[in-house]
């Protein structure tokens, strides 16, 4: 996969989960870049030439809903279509640099003069759909044309299309036709990434789908059910849906028709199989692996210290993949028609958040709650971002005598002698932290947080409800003071929108608004604008640089910590090539049993 998955985001959402810690408090002190016994990927990775055969065994958790990702909203559906539907181009985390997958080649058009911006494209020309049918740019364009251009189909693929023009019209971009394997996007102007706008794995067959839109939408919305039969489901990607038995497993075969080779011009991919066994407990997860039922376990921090004495002994191998594509966070709310006028002062207080994260033991977090395999964080943005800029990085770490002196010098101070700081009118500096996990250890790590506050006058209160309400709460009501999150790091500017936005219904501190209420939501929109409206890099650079200082000065949101990813994976793989943001053997095109003959 190498982050194949770079996709414009139609809404992406602020993970609700709290990301959930591992059972254990055991301290270990080592190097969590550099654990004995882990082996980690070496870059640039390489590939070996590996043999035909083999079956990979794992485990999945939740059963798809259906196998049609334009009526099957909630995601499900990519347990398969990862696997049978191909996509236009690669990002390459590790380069950070762009490539055709099923586009062969590229060239983008900027017209400076006029603003406009066109982006030719190539497909590939010996790419087949699994019946046998050759895929043209016919496909490309009947699709978007009919599918993604569909609000009725496909409305979030048809949000997806429009561009904001300078005058605050907007106006989607559009598809031609320029050849049998050619076709060219116009953009009415221009935009920094045309390839991530566009990029899609979700093109399906003309001759398959277009008699099913002929009957209507409800044909389209029940075709590829999950009751579907496997040879129905046509598509182009590596692999082919052998058979699904709901709560029990899914079975994919090798795609014989699949275009991608090797370096020595074997097809890919070289394994026969994929087996998934429903498996929604990680416990069982691990017990299977141990008794050598799957392949792989991607481990949690408790599991360290079990399978590390036995990695790197013939059975299997430990792989560090380094730290996670996200981290855990603090985010206050700033809706002013939500909180009592005095508390809006207090959250929207630059002082106030620098007090608080002056206040985040993170290091004490790390080693107490995940053994030491964590990293400390202080951006939003991550090191696989090109535009990443570390002199960005808040300076409000772990530093108790400073966290009081910036509440004195914001006014909060003890002013009845009960222990907790007040402001001016006398009100109280306290505030409840929501969170739905009632994992002891996300317990324990928000507990070292909330007495570190207690110690220097602040009253925090942990608050633990319902995933779902809290849904309602961050999205709807807006009746909540500050939110445990889990975040994600965006890749670019564009995937986040929906959130950075003052008008952005997930921008969670105040969403939906007409006009930005804040400084910073101000300075941000208006950035916004500047870093996805131009192909200039030197620009974007220049801009992101100062968009990431908006967000940091500001805290709009503390980080707190970012986790390491560890994988356990039997022995007699070849091509492996895992870390946190490359899939086992790109998306296991490339991964081979070592034992083959």
């Amino acid at each position: 996969m190498i982050m194949r998955k770079i996709l414009p985001a139609l809404s992406l959402l602020l993970l609700l989960a709290s990301c959930k810690d591992p059972e254990w408090k055991e301290e270990y002190s080592w190097d969590v870049n550099s654990i004995p016994g882990t082996k980690q990927i070496q870059l640039p990775i390489t590939w070996e030439k590996g043999t035909y055969g083999g079956t990979w065994r794992d485990t999945y958790a939740e059963d798809p809903k259906s196998f049609n990702p334009f009526s099957n909203l909630d995601g499900s559906y990519t347990i398969v279509t990862n696997l049978i539907l191909d996509y236009l181009f690669d990002y390459n985390l590790d380069t950070k640099q762009w490539s055709g997958n099923i586009v062969e080649s590229y060239q983008v058009i900027t017209d400076k003069e006029h603003d406009k911006l066109d982006l030719h494209c190539r497909l590939r020309d010996d790419i087949y759909w699994s019946d046998g049918v050759k895929m043209t740019a016919e496909d490309v364009v009947w699709y978007f044309e009919n599918i993604e251009n569909n609000k009725e189909i496909y409305p979030l693929g048809e949000q997806g299309l429009y561009i904001t023009m300078p005058d605050g019209s907007r106006q989607k971009y559009t598809i031609e036709k320029t050849g049998e394997y050619e076709f060219c996007y116009h953009f009415p102007r221009i935009v920094s990434e045309p390839l991530l706008v566009v990029n899609t794995d979700t093109i399906v067959a003309k001759h398959i789908w277009e008699p099913v839109l002929k009957k209507g939408k409800k044909a389209v919305e029940a075709f590829w059910g999950i009751t579907t039969p496997p040879e129905d489901l046509v598509g182009n990607g590596a692999f082919l849906l052998d058979k699904l038995i709901p709560g029990e497993r899914i079975i994919f075969k090798r795609n014989p028709n699949y275009w991608k080779k090797d370096a020595w011009g074997q097809k890919l991919p070289y394994i026969d199989k994929i087996i998934l066994t429903y498996t929604p407990d990680s416990n069982s997860d691990l017990l299977k692996f141990q008794k050598g039922e799957t392949e792989a376990y991607a481990l949690r921090g408790q599991d360290l210290p079990t399978l590390l004495p036995e990695s790197g002994k013939g059975k299997f191998d430990i792989w560090n993949g380094g730290p996670a594509g996200g981290y855990t966070s603090l985010l206050f709310n700033h809706n002013p028609d939500s909180l009592p006028e005095w508390k809006f002062k207090v959250f929207t207080d630059i002082k106030f958040k620098q007090a608080v994260s002056c206040l985040i033991d993170r290091q004490t977090i790390i080693n107490q709650t995940t053994n030491g395999l964590s990293q400390p964080q202080y951006n939003v943005i991550g090191e696989n971002n090109r535009y990443y800029d570390p002199s960005t990085d808040t300076p409000y770490s772990y530093d108790p005598v400073r966290a009081k002196l910036l509440l004195d010098e914001a006014g909060y101070t003890d002013r009845n002698g009960d222990g907790i700081r007040e402001d001016a009118e006398g009100n109280p500096i306290s505030f409840s932290i929501l969170t739905w996990s009632t994992d002891p250890v996300t317990q324990d790590y928000l507990n070292i947080i909330v007495s570190d506050m207690e110690k220097v006058g602040i009253k925090a209160l942990l608050q633990t409800a319902d995933y779902n309400v809290i849904a309602q709460k961050l999205i709807n009501t807006f009746d909540w003071e500050c939110y445990l999150a889990g975040m994600s790091m965006p890749t670019f500017p564009e995937q986040w929108y929906n959130i950075w936005l003052s008008s952005g219904n997930l921008h969670y501190w105040h969403p939906k608004q007409k006009e930005p209420t804040l400084e910073w939501e101000k300075k941000l929109d208006h950035l916004y604008s500047q870093l996805i409206y131009t192909y200039d890099q030197n620009e974007i650079k220049r801009n992101y640089s100062i968009f990431q200082k908006t967000i940091m000065d500001n805290l709009i949101i503390i980080p707190i910590f970012r986790r390491y990813s560890f994988l356990a994976a039997e022995s007699g793989w070849g091509n492996l090539n895992w870390n946190a943001h490359n899939s086992i053997g790109d998306n296991y095109r490339y991964i081979y049993r070592r034992d083959m003959k």
